[in-house]
């Protein structure tokens, strides 16, 4: 519930008088005259621009969200500035104007306040809502009696809000509770929070209630003469003092849970004593303040608000300022991951993946971010398929088989008599690399593995190192046996890794 809602529900005399009071003189109009009724002549108030000299003739229409302000009503307030001999016109109203209202009001030059720009003002100024405790839900203004169905129209709103996250009405304790910030505020808040991601939907909203005290206060003083003066003053749990009673709202459409504490009465008490001594005008003495307990009220300090996010759930705290106090996601199911997206979840350092079949050649690959939403989709090859394409490219049947998945695609290694058959396979299913080369266990030395410059087996044996491919022993290079040689030709070979062992996998020469 917003502040559009408590002004749907106010009765059109209630309202007109917000209007009058509230609203226009934070817009520099000063009302002369509230003439609403059904002889208003289309204008229900009277107001003065004491700035220009204007008089205007405003029209308020109390309408619900359905209802449009028409071409007609446009036409009233035209009329109501010739019976009433106004300067200007203006519409006001909780809803909006319909598409010839639009039209018929410019070419008039009437101006309006729908019911966006009404809440932006009532917000902007900090302008105070009327008390009421006639707060309905949906679109009706008229308060159904107990035990009364709504019109169907209606329900259908109700069991909407309920499946966004609203629940039934929750009546609240004492005198009600003052909202700072609107439901619809505070989960347009914790949506801008969660935005990164593409499904959100609101759950629960639970609001977490502080006390609120509200006193009718004395004071009288000597000035002059024995003075006194009346007034209401407030105070919550948190220590925010209240010069005039805001909203109480009975009734909410959310989960509501309750903080007290015992020892604050006594504190407020002493808090407000001060407050209300500074009321006193300058010079005055003899200052004394009586209080009264006047209403007992609650305030929401924070809301709770739980969204499903993707495949899992998000919890969003928003305080009474608008400020997301913290943000938390239960962490991912991967047996759900399974079930929504089918294939097998792979948990990596930079987030997790879900690896599907799409035919016999490829496999389909979703990297998911942390709600299980898919952020990026990419087709790769099948690992299976890469070593039967390797053995038939190099018409090698039977042999041990292993291989190694990258980005871009399979690494390949058939070993058979004796020989590596190495291949790259893409993930669009090209062979892009191939090599053989010997195992080097065929081979006796003192050290021997792969150089991956050269692409071939290095061996060393004793003062002999052998650089052996497919072909054989390609090169024998002598080891110098002086000291200041040997030093010379490691120097060497470390600069140029033409002779280095670099690594004993032969997956890592392609």
């Amino acid at each position: 519930m917003d502040e559009l809602d408590i002004l749907r529900s106010l009765d059109p005399a209630d309202f007109e008088q917000f209007v009058a009071e509230k609203v226009l003189p934070v817009l520099g109009l000063t009302p002369l005259s509230v003439t609403g009724g059904p002889d208003d002549a289309g204008c229900d108030i009277i107001a003065f621009d004491s700035r220009l000299g204007n008089k205007w003739c405003v029209q308020v229409k109390r309408y619900s969200e359905d209802k449009k302000v028409t071409t007609r009503d446009v036409r009233e307030v035209v009329l109501g500035m010739e019976h009433h001999k106004c300067d200007r016109g203006l519409i006001v109203t909780t809803s909006e104007l319909n598409g010839p209202a639009l039209k018929e009001a410019k070419d008039r030059g009437i101006d309006c306040i729908n019911s966006s720009r009404l809440l932006y003002i009532i917000r902007q100024y900090g302008v105070p809502m009327p008390l009421t405790s006639k707060l309905v839900p949906g679109n009706s203004n008229e308060v159904r009696k107990k035990g009364e169905m709504a019109p169907k129209r209606e329900r259908k709103g109700e069991e909407a809000e309920r499946e966004e996250g609203h629940s039934a009405l929750v009546k609240v304790k004492d005198d009600g509770a003052f909202l700072p910030i609107s439901v619809s505020e505070a989960v347009r808040v914790a949506k801008d929070q969660l935005s990164r991601y593409k499904e959100v939907k609101l759950v629960s909203v639970k609001a977490h209630l502080k006390r609120l005290y509200f006193f009718k206060v004395k004071v009288s003083y000597k000035l002059k003469g024995r003075r006194s003066q009346s007034l209401i003053l407030g105070i919550d749990a948190d220590g925010n003092v209240y010069e005039d009673i805001p909203t109480l709202v009975k009734d909410v459409g959310f989960e509501v849970e309750y903080e007290t504490n015992s020892e604050l009465y006594h504190s407020v008490r002493d808090r407000l004593t001060k407050e209300a001594e500074e009321q006193a005008p300058e010079g005055a003495s003899d200052i004394e303040v009586k209080m009264e307990n006047y209403k007992l009220a609650w305030v929401v300090s924070y809301y709770v608000l739980r969204f499903t996010v993707g495949l899992t759930e998000a919890e969003v705290v928003v305080d009474r300022q608008g400020k997301v106090k913290g943000a938390s996601l239960a962490p991912l199911d991967e047996e759900k991951l399974k079930r929504f997206y089918g294939g097998r979840v792979v948990r990596q350092d930079k987030g997790i993946k879900v690896v599907r079949d799409l035919d016999d050649k490829f496999l389909e690959e979703l990297e998911v971010n942390e709600a299980g939403e898919v952020v990026e989709t990419m087709k790769r090859v099948r690992p299976e398929y890469a070593v039967g394409l390797t053995k038939a490219f190099y018409h090698v049947q039977g042999g041990a088989s292993r291989f190694k998945e990258e980005s871009d695609g399979v690494k390949v290694d058939v070993f058979f008599n004796n020989y590596h058959y190495l291949a790259k396979v893409d993930n669009g299913g090209r062979i892009v690399d191939g090599l053989i080369v010997p195992d080097a266990n065929v081979y006796a030395g003192t050290k021997k593995g792969y150089n991956k410059k050269r692409r071939c087996l290095i061996v060393n044996a004793g003062d002999v190192i052998n650089v052996i491919d497919a072909r054989g022993v390609v090169e024998r290079r002598e080891v110098p046996k002086g000291v200041f040689s040997k030093l010379k030709f490691s120097v060497s070979n470390f600069i140029a890794s033409d002779y280095s062992i670099d690594t004993d996998d032969p997956l890592d020469l392609i």
